[in-house]
């Protein structure tokens, strides 16, 4: 009778008899190999005719070639390479490969999960792994919840999969390629205002300001962004949406701006600081305020005439007076399309695969538009849930 090895967590190797179901697993899982490895000899790829195809691919547009770079700032030394987009281009045109990605090992006391990408060739019986590790933790040093363990996994996996398929594919075949998106990524300097207006706004849906950019890339201003900028931001966006990266990690040197002390004010204390402007407005005046509106009570009017503050809170001028009196809760309300059009955006972002945190940037500072959104979001996000239930 066939023996079956069992390899224990230990290492320990026990051996015993080959049941029939595992057996029959083994022959099926060797034949289908078998069958793979039989055809590739039948059918040689042509590297020739595997190169032009990825050429061709990569620079069919702007925007593919656009996902076919990464890029990280780091320190004033931006880290670019290929992206997973790219690498699942070569995977397809260089044909007679088998190519996987899975998460082996999730260690929540180490606070990392660790990925397995692997790629073999029919053709040379050639096989290449490569793992990556991804922290599993904010930057405070929080583990993240299941969900978003398993998001951190799935974005090790394409990082994985896409170092075992660069690793194995020869770069001389895909070389051109990559240099081809550069350069249409770049475009030129007639393009350049455009790009530079594209690119905030598409950094824009991840919640992110354009002083963040600026900070991260190291550049004075919108101005002073140029086309090597615009293939890095390029790369930076690509690595947001593909998930190689995120927000946090890639923005996390960039000061917010309008903070006090240099600290990022996240939305609930933007939402505290509009909701305390108010009250002060109904109810006691702030010290500092206060004293700035008697100071401007007793500064002499055009006629030369001290100007009269009016008594009780409830008069008409004291309420007009109040309309401009600089409390952070005297903004304009926004409008019923206003409102209508924040919570579209928030439905369309979540079906859109977006994070919760992805907030626009000109919501943040109104409290009725960010309530508007994260309201919207959360109300398509229920019901896909309660549709999927039923």
């Amino acid at each position: 009778m066939a023996e079956n090895e069992i390899i224990t967590a230990d290492g320990e190797i026990i051996t015993g008899p080959a049941t029939e179901q595992t057996s029959l697993a083994i022959g099926l899982t060797r034949a289908e190999i078998d069958q793979q490895i039989a055809t590739a000899h039948a059918f040689p790829r042509s590297i020739a005719k595997s190169s032009k195809s990825i050429f061709e691919l990569v620079t069919i547009d702007e925007q593919s070639a656009e996902e076919c770079n990464y890029a990280l700032p780091r320190g004033g030394k931006p880290i670019t390479g290929p992206s997973i987009r790219l690498a699942e281009i070569i995977a397809g045109q260089w044909g007679n490969c088998r190519v996987g990605a899975r998460v082996v090992h999730v260690d929540r006391a180490e606070k990392y999960v660790e990925a397995e990408g692997v790629f073999h060739d029919l053709e040379t019986n050639a096989a290449t792994t490569a793992r990556v590790r991804r922290r599993i933790v904010d930057r405070n040093g929080k583990l993240y919840n299941d969900d978003m363990i398993i998001v951190t996994g799935n974005a090790a996996c394409s990082i994985a999969k896409r170092n075992a398929i660069l690793s194995a594919v020869p770069k001389a075949v895909w070389r051109k390629a990559y240099d081809a998106a550069l350069a249409t990524i770049k475009g030129d300097i007639k393009t350049l205002s455009e790009r530079r207006d594209k690119m905030l706004k598409a950094f824009s849906a991840f919640g992110v300001k354009p002083e963040q950019i600026f900070a991260a890339i190291e550049v004075g201003g919108l101005e002073d962004i140029n086309l090597d900028h615009i293939g890095l931001l390029a790369g930076m966006h690509a690595a947001l949406k593909s998930g190689e990266a995120t927000v946090e990690e890639m923005f996390a040197v960039a000061p917010a701006a309008g903070s006090a002390g240099g600290e990022k004010k996240n939305l609930k204390g933007k939402l505290d600081d509009i909701a305390g402007g108010k009250k002060a407005k109904g109810g006691e005046q702030p010290a500092d305020d206060a004293g700035k509106k008697q100071k401007e009570a007793n500064k002499p009017a055009a006629s030369g005439k001290p100007t009269e503050k009016p008594e009780g809170p409830n008069t008409g001028a004291g309420d007009a007076r109040d309309d401009d009196d600089g409390f952070p809760g005297d903004t304009p309300a926004p409008s019923s399309d206003e409102i209508e059009a924040a919570r579209d955006r928030g439905a369309t972002a979540y079906h859109s695969g977006m994070s919760r945190k992805a907030l626009p940037g000109e919501y943040k500072d109104v409290a009725a538009l960010a309530e508007a959104w994260l309201a919207a979001y959360d109300e398509a996000k229920d019901e896909e849930e309660g549709g999927d239930q039923s």
